[in-house]
């Protein structure tokens, strides 16, 4: 950094800018490990959306292109249990849980988001 440029700053401004950081911070670590957030599992398929909360365990059976997608939500996650197609590779992605996360069955076009 320029010298010239630290002349200008006082020792109050540094205490101003590390407290500005620190709260920053703080609120994105907060925001981010809430429990109080309460996600919702969208099903899109067959061109409909289906949403369901998290916090309720079931089983939900989705009829798309190819026959029945079943999906479980359990545990605050949600993944498909078994799908039509031929190589599986939907049940076998695991289960989601945390916003944004997302899981497909291309075949039979139905496709699991969280928000």
């Amino acid at each position: 950094m320029n010298l010239k440029i630290l002349k200008l700053f006082r020792p109050l401004d540094f205490l101003i800018l590390f407290l500005f950081i620190a709260v920053t911070a703080a609120s994105f670590f907060f925001l981010k490990n809430s429990k109080d957030t309460k996600h919702m599992l969208v099903i899109s398929a067959d061109k409909k959306e289906y949403i369901y909360p998290l916090s309720k365990n079931r089983e939900i059976q989705i009829e798309s292109v190819l026959g029945q997608s079943i999906i479980v939500i359990q545990d605050g996650k949600a993944f498909f249990k078994s799908s039509p197609c031929t190589n599986k590779t939907c049940v076998q992605m695991g289960a989601v849980s945390e916003e944004n996360d997302w899981a497909a069955c291309l075949p039979n076009d139905v496709f699991i988001r969280i928000n």
